[in-house]
């Protein structure tokens, strides 16, 4: 609706308020539905996002011990599904995401842990010292048939992501 009224022999058009608060309403709506459509059309973005969060904290985790001159922990709760960095409150990972720690000869399951990395119970503390060199971790984050693995190094500290099925070591 355009109202139009007679004002010395021109018309004056424009919208009402009513118009245009109905206008950024709908607009506001669909806004909020393009991030779960965004999502759902992409599969794999919440792990991805997930493994680039995860590397981003322990990278900056290891700048962190190595400009601080001291040795930072990151702890890992795979029943949780959570990290921590330097006793933060853990981060927690997109609901139905997995967090599954591996050791060398392929993925652990729930139910098996390498006895050797573990102090706890189904957690882990990944040590990152002051020379930037650590213990060495590999995660896995997504469903069980995909996802991202985290691995960092324990010679150099290095993070990388590669996806679950590129993974061969």
């Amino acid at each position: 609706m355009v109202a139009r009224t007679k004002k010395s022999g021109c018309y004056a058009s424009g919208f009402t308020l009513l118009e245009l608060l109905v206008v950024l309403a709908i607009a506001g709506g669909l806004m909020a539905l393009v991030p779960a459509m965004v999502s759902a059309v992409v599969p794999g973005t919440k792990a991805r996002v997930a493994a680039y969060d995860l590397a981003s904290s322990l990278r900056d985790a290891r700048n962190r011990a190595i400009t601080s001159s001291a040795p930072v922990d990151v702890r890992f709760d795979s029943i949780a599904d959570t990290y921590s960095v330097a006793g933060a409150p853990p981060q927690e990972l997109p609901r139905g995401m997995a967090l599954v720690l591996l050791d060398s000869g392929g993925y652990v399951n729930k139910t098996r842990r390498v006895a050797r990395f573990y102090t706890e119970p189904e957690k882990y503390t990944l040590r990152f010292y002051i020379d930037g060199s650590s213990n060495g971790v590999k995660a896995r984050l997504g469903a069980e048939d995909g996802g991202y693995v985290v691995a960092v190094d324990w010679l150099l500290g290095r993070v990388s992501i590669t996806e679950a099925g590129d993974d061969v070591s």
